[in-house]
């Protein structure tokens, strides 16, 4: 895969600079073309469904926000799509992150001065995140394999039977990915204190600095 390719430092710098640029930017148009490159990364890398997706949420977000709201249509909650709006733009670039093989970004994690510990916690929530992510892709299989989820109306007509089906499989298979983890983690010397090397590298490869480069400029651009 072609994310596989990229340095985790760039996938920290987007994640970083979206997050800067949802909170700072005040024009809709400037937020707009953030969310328009971020697209074309998604896209460039793969994942075009997921960027089809964003672009429909973000375009109907802004759409009601601009249009519906000022003209008195309050159906759906202004406080909703407002959080919709500004946490579209860290969603789609942490999306990224959380694509590329966690060990580059563990690595970078480890290249920086951070307190011991606090290493420790991002790397759990780097290696829990994803898995229980696939866990859950695998218990919504095995829900609709054996009939439990139906089609979208038979869901809806029972939230409570469908949630039970999804989450109580989903806790004790959490438990069990934190104990595997915590296993695993300790078997891998998590606990020496002596310094470590990585597999991985940071260096930066020209894909790299194009996508550092660009996001910085549109991100000063949303400034202006």
């Amino acid at each position: 895969m072609k994310i596989e390719k990229i340095s985790g430092i760039t996938c920290l710098f987007l994640t970083i600079i979206s997050c800067m640029v949802s909170i700072f930017t005040k024009s809709y148009y400037m937020h707009a073309l953030f969310v328009g490159w971020l697209c074309m990364l998604l896209a460039y890398f793969g994942f075009i469904k997921q960027s089809i997706i964003y672009f429909m949420i973000y375009s109907f977000t802004t759409f009601w926000l601009l249009k519906m709201i000022p003209s008195g249509v309050v159906i759906i909650s202004p406080m909703l799509l407002g959080m919709l709006y500004k946490f579209i733009v860290p969603i789609m670039a942490g999306f990224l992150t959380f694509k590329i093989p966690s060990g580059k970004l563990i690595s970078i994690f480890h290249k920086l001065m951070l307190p011991r510990n606090f290493v420790l916690i991002l790397t759990v929530i780097i290696r829990f995140v994803p898995t229980i992510a696939g866990e859950f892709r695998t218990i919504k299989e095995a829900m609709k394999v054996r009939g439990f989820t139906g089609n979208f109306f038979h869901v809806l007509s029972n939230p409570l039977r469908t949630l039970e089906y999804a989450i109580v499989p989903l806790i004790f298979r959490s438990i069990k990915v934190g104990d595997e983890l915590s296993a695993a983690a300790i078997v891998r010397g998590i606990e020496n204190p002596i310094k470590r090397d990585s597999y991985y590298s940071n260096k930066l490869c020209k894909l790299d600095i194009i996508i550092i480069t660009a996001s910085f400029v549109l991100f000063i651009l949303c400034l202006i």
